[in-house]
């Protein structure tokens, strides 16, 4: 790539109500105290979105960019599949940030392009469902449809409760889940529920349910919600233990752990892919290890405690 560090910062004219377009001669202006050479390009689609990230993981050492969740698992999809992947700075300008959430970015501009200028890379592990990359969940059943479903003017004016509003018709006819599931080809469960979700990630939809979660440590973290859960005091009785409690949820779901997960159900269960529609029917989920490179705060401790955490065990 030459001597010159090189960025491209890639930008939905429309993403948090249009307060990227405002600040574009400041981001620059940041962006160059730390590259010698800036590019920007204003998207028009997301396929334009992938098209030019795809072609820019030959041409950059770094691929800022701005958006939500679902702007990331583009872009995740897109560096992922190439073996030239540059590094990845985030400004996150999506409804629930889970992501970054996640990575301790905060969705303040100058404070995200603080930590892109500031920060240090750490590996992040990405996980595959059948032929497709995610960053942070994926699941079916009572929920999971709700993200991708929530009119994107009810996000904007409502943020996360918007997907509060469309989650309670949901609880009112919970879908129930009939699945079998190997977990790294010898832990085999049948079970019937009506929400699993296979997560490296603390939040899900804006709601810290997986508190004590890890990631970034090779494996997944399996959440299986039991079958007499499945109706309104259940369902939200695990959103609010998840959220507020640090004890034994085994009440409420059972809770499991790998690195590669076959899920067999029917065809017509559709997969939420982070807060994206995914594939429907069976599926196999594989963990690939610190495989993208990401910029976050130099005080963020998160990744050294989990590593220090696995090697206590």
């Amino acid at each position: 790539m030459g001597d010159k560090m090189k960025c491209i910062f890639l930008y939905n004219p429309f993403s948090g109500k249009g307060n990227i377009i405002k600040k574009l001669d400041y981001i620059k202006a940041q962006l160059s105290k730390k590259f010698e050479i800036v590019d920007f390009y204003e998207t028009s689609s997301r396929e334009d979105m992938a098209r030019i990230a795809h072609e820019a993981c030959a041409n950059y050492d770094y691929i800022i960019f701005s958006g939500g969740d679902g702007t990331f698992n583009d872009i995740c999809n897109c560096i992922s599949k190439e073996d030239n992947r540059p590094i990845i700075g985030y400004i996150p300008s999506g409804t629930a940030n889970d992501i970054a959430k996640n990575l301790k970015i905060s969705r303040n501009i100058k404070k995200a392009l603080n930590i892109i200028i500031n920060g240090k890379v750490i590996k992040h592990d990405v996980g595959m469902i059948n032929d497709r990359y995610f960053m942070y969940v994926c699941g079916c059943g009572t929920f999971t449809s709700v993200s991708y479903k929530t009119d994107q003017k009810w996000k904007k004016l409502f943020k996360t409760l918007a997907y509060a509003f469309d989650g309670m018709k949901e609880l009112l006819s919970p879908t129930l889940v009939k699945a079998n599931i190997t977990i790294d080809d010898k832990d085999v469960i049948d079970v019937e529920s009506p929400l699993i979700l296979i997560l490296n990630s603390k939040s899900i939809g804006g709601v810290s349910m997986n508190k004590r979660g890890h990631l970034n440590d090779g494996y997944f973290d399996i959440v299986v919600c039991k079958k007499y859960i499945s109706n309104i005091n259940g369902i939200a009785n695990l959103v609010i233990i998840g959220t507020f409690k640090d004890k034994d949820h085994t009440k409420y779901y059972d809770f499991y752990r790998g690195k590669n997960i076959k899920i067999k159900v029917d065809d017509n269960i559709v997969w939420c892919v982070d807060g994206e529609k995914g594939p429907s029917g069976s599926v196999e989920i594989k963990n690939i290890s610190k495989h993208l490179s990401i910029i976050v705060d130099r005080k963020t401790k998160l990744f050294e405690e989990e590593e220090n955490e696995n090697h206590s065990r």
